[in-house]
């Protein structure tokens, strides 16, 4: 049977219209769980950690004074060492005594290298 305008019921304009909002069962999304991760720790990156006296090492002038170092190098007779506050320098190894400085690394653990 064809529908007339006549059969066709509208709502008045200031009226709400009702909404069929029920789903069928059968027509429901089917429910997803959501997993949930525990929060990572991440560890904070490591801080640069001053060297403690006694891993540097010791050079003795021949005039007696102490200096330390936590790295050096030989080089053509000159001996280049950076200090525990970063500092970089040189002194000729004709200035050092190297028995000395040998020794009290030694004392100390250290494996000190001769100039070659």
């Amino acid at each position: 049977m064809p529908l007339l305008p006549e059969d066709v019921e509208e709502a008045a304009a200031g009226e709400p219209q009702q909404v069929d909002t029920e789903e069928a069962p059968a027509a429901r999304a089917p429910r997803r769980e959501q997993v949930v991760e525990p929060p990572q720790s991440y560890a904070a990156a490591p801080q640069p950690v001053p060297q403690q006296e006694s891993d540097q090492y010791v050079f003795v002038r021949r005039d007696g004074t102490l200096f330390f170092a936590v790295a050096y190098a030989w080089e053509n007779g000159t001996l280049r060492y950076i200090t525990g506050e970063g500092i970089r320098s040189t002194v000729t190894a004709d200035k050092l005594d190297l028995d000395a400085t040998q020794q009290f690394n030694e004392q100390r653990g250290l494996n000190f290298r001769l100039p070659a």
